[in-house]
């Protein structure tokens, strides 16, 4: 992914021009640039961003607020899920600012709770939750794909067929680097199905799209918060409830996972020397949160409007300094 030069905005100072000025301190502030913000300086924070928008759309309103209204540097770095929790052990990456829990028990167990390396930062804001989906015509037409049992009859699992899964149905997943149970799923449950990786985020966007503009059956994984979720019409296949041996299977990496995916409470984390190498921005860090609407509205800038990920951050930025301005006080 291409990251594009940070954008600041006057508004963006506007609070706290105005806090200050309550303030009644006349010590000279911080020197600050033409368009209002704070003059960069002093050693860059890292954030991790993971290939998904909204992973993106976190990090890049934290660079925009943190740089303007701090004068921290903030360094981006595109990294996969398992990897960004290595960097937060060795202090190469400060914070990441989208952590699904349920795929990172072990990681949890490893580096916060007995390491202490990297500490829980908070919770992000949404509640999310990783299914398999289907467009609602499908089930429409076929009831009994409403759930995983549906699929254990061939025929049924033959309308996802493609040319390259021949008579099993195609199971669609989108980036190769998420943490998924899917393919587990498939086979600890026995169903007529061949896991294909269509490799990012934006190709399942596609096959969304296409299956209903055609109006043809696609089976695939898909989660809550996301825009799509407003404009396209998916049904969530109900899979077997989460269970203790899930639990157990998820943290252990055992191949035996056959349950839905849980509710997760997204969270951040951070390296535990954060707070002591940057204080204000470990403030900021700790009091940001995002709504799923919020969310969803700046993720949607990005992947429906094609704008990058920093300008989306810094148009939602400009419009909602009344949110952001809450992290600094």
């Amino acid at each position: 992914m291409k990251f594009s030069k940070r954008k600041n905005f006057a508004v963006a100072s506007l609070l706290l021009a105005v806090t200050l000025g309550a303030c009644g301190d006349d010590k000279k502030e911080a020197a600050t640039s033409d368009d209002g913000c704070k003059t960069l300086s002093g050693d860059a924070i890292t954030l991790a961003v993971n290939p998904w928008t909204g992973s993106a759309v976190n990090a890049f309103v934290a660079k925009n607020v943190i740089e303007c209204q701090l004068g921290t540097p903030v360094e981006i770095i595109d990294i996969d899920e398992y990897a960004t929790w290595v960097g937060m052990d060795d202090g190469s990456i400060d914070a990441v600012l989208e952590v699904w829990p349920s795929g990172h028990a072990a990681d949890y167990q490893t580096y916060i709770t007995e390491k202490g390396t990297v500490i829980d930062l908070g919770l992000l804001g949404p509640s999310a939750k990783i299914g398999w989906y289907v467009p609602t015509f499908v089930v429409e037409e076929h009831p009994e794909l409403a759930t995983w049992e549906g699929f254990q009859d061939p025929a049924l699992a033959a309308l996802f067929a493609t040319a390259e899964t021949g008579d099993l149905g195609q199971f669609t997943m989108g980036d190769p680097s998420y943490v998924t149970y899917d393919e587990q799923i498939i086979a600890n449950l026995g169903l007529p199905l061949q896991y294909v990786v269509a490799g990012s985020e934006a190709a399942l966007l596609t096959s969304i799209d296409q299956a209903i503009a055609d109006q043809k059956p696609v089976l695939m994984q898909f989660w809550k918060p996301h825009w799509k979720q407003l404009e396209a019409d998916l049904t969530e296949v109900t899979l077997p409830p989460v269970t203790p041996a899930c639990e157990a299977a998820a943290a252990s990496s055992d191949g035996t996972y056959a349950c839905d995916y849980p509710i997760d409470e997204l969270m951040k984390a951070a390296n535990s020397g954060l707070e002591a190498k940057n204080p204000a921005a470990f403030k900021v860090l700790r009091a940001l949160q995002l709504t799923t609407d919020q969310q969803s509205e700046i993720a949607g800038y990005v992947d429906r409007d094609a704008m990058t990920p920093a300008d989306a951050a810094a148009k939602w930025v400009a419009a909602n300094p009344n949110v952001w301005g809450a992290w600094l006080s």
